[in-house]
């Protein structure tokens, strides 16, 4: 374990602060087919959780499932190994424990929890949209790269985190250290439309596009290496041996105030394989500076266990026996309910008019008193949905009239 103690305050606090945050935005993740991950693995390697209300925080696991080792911007790693779990996975220690299933995951320091989400498609390739002048490369952390040429002029470099936002329709969402906010359209599946009209297709081949990015983040130095906690990524990467690194080294020698402190650098550099930024340049050094707080995000609509909360207004309440309706959505167009008694699914369709559902056969099982109301309010309301909307951890599903007809919350381990 490395640095424990500051960690386990950071994550605490974090934790604090998720609990009293009220909910606000909505991302998640473009279809793509992809294989499923088994049960009780992580969703990938590399892991960048989101935490609506909280600080976001990337996990390695080990080829052998054994470890996982947790990153959070700015603060030392933490290695947990691995726990046994009845179902999903768990890592942990005296200390934390990271228990998840699917790409939902619950983070607990000091006893106080936080419940995080998977962001982007962990597993799946990049991939590459090109149109006249703009190329944007989505990576499978959430994370992009983007290039844009105007004319002969040198090409602009920009790189940040997507997300698909779901409000009534959906947008593929880019926000980037330069461009704050760029929206698309998704058509066809192999498409981006942007709101000027723009159209980006989707290339053969990934294209890394390898160029030199402005980068601002935090920088330390740790006993094997640099890390830098760039802001617009929400990433910590290993600065590279490489280029310009003992420049950028030597001034935080200088100004650093101790050897776990975190200061606030500019520079200029590349991303190398293995995920390392190789250092060209350092630009300036802010020692009293930090990242700005980034955009509330939420949970993913796809691949999450949304578990029904009110059925048309009502609070559902369940007594010993009983068991809450759940939906989930994969990124193949269909979809897998419970009513609480029986088990349906069926297809969906996501795109800018909203979210509608064709519901498919469903078990006969005979429900008893009340269960057999709470499925047929369940049904009726899934088939009027038009639109949904995502808070944080809150999915909201209204009709053609507007009316809230479903409001459920993403399943937390």
């Amino acid at each position: 374990m490395k640095g424990s103690f500051p960690f386990l305050m950071a994550l605490a606090a974090i934790a604090g602060a998720a609990m009293a945050q009220t909910p606000a935005q909505t991302p998640t993740a473009p279809t793509a087919s992809r294989a499923p991950t088994k049960e009780g693995q992580p969703p990938g390697p590399d892991v960048r959780y989101v935490c609506p209300g909280g600080t976001d925080f990337s996990a390695l696991f080990s080829k052998d499932g054994d470890l996982a080792t947790l990153m959070v911007p700015g603060q030392p790693e933490i290695e947990l190994p691995r726990q046994r779990s009845g179902s999903g996975f768990a890592y942990g220690d005296s200390y934390y424990e990271l228990r998840g299933r699917g790409r939902e995951a619950t983070l607990t320091a000091a006893g106080r929890s936080i419940r995080c989400h998977a962001a982007g498609r962990p597993g799946e390739p990049a991939r590459t949209y090109a149109g006249p002048g703009l190329t944007v490369t989505l990576l499978p952390d959430g994370t992009f790269r983007l290039r844009q040429q105007d004319g002969n002029n040198p090409p602009i470099f920009d790189l940040g985190q997507w997300a698909q936002e779901v409000d009534g329709g959906v947008r593929l969402v880019l926000r980037g250290s330069i461009v704050g906010r760029r929206a698309f359209r998704q058509a066809d599946g192999d498409r981006l439309i942007a709101d000027n009209g723009a159209e980006l297709a989707q290339t053969a081949t990934p294209d890394k596009i390898d160029g030199r990015f402005r980068l601002e983040g935090l920088y330390r130095d740790a006993q094997d290496g640099g890390l830098f906690a760039e802001c617009s990524t929400g990433r910590t990467y290993r600065v590279a041996p490489s280029g310009a690194e003992p420049d950028l080294e030597h001034a935080w020698v200088q100004a650093a105030p101790s050897r776990d402190a975190q200061l606030f650098f500019q520079i200029v550099g590349r991303i190398i394989d293995g995920g390392q930024i190789e250092v060209e340049r350092v630009v300036n050094l802010k020692p009293n500076a930090s990242c700005p707080t980034p955009a509330p995000r939420s949970a993913a609509l796809r691949d999450t266990e949304w578990r029904a909360l009110e059925i048309d207004g009502e609070r559902l309440t369940f007594g010993d026996g009983q068991r809450r309706p759940t939906l989930k959505l994969d990124d193949d167009g269909k979809f897998t309910a419970s009513t609480g008694c029986n088990s349906l699914g069926g297809d969906y369709t996501l795109d800018p008019d909203g979210l509608r559902f064709i519901t498919g056969p469903m078990t006969l099982m005979a429900c008893p008193i009340p269960s057999d109301a709470v499925e047929r309010r369940f049904i009726d309301a899934l088939g009027a949905v038009t639109t949904a909307q995502i808070a944080a951890t809150t999915l909201d599903l209204k009709d053609a009239a507007g009316k809230l007809r479903l409001r459920l919350e993403a399943r937390g381990r």
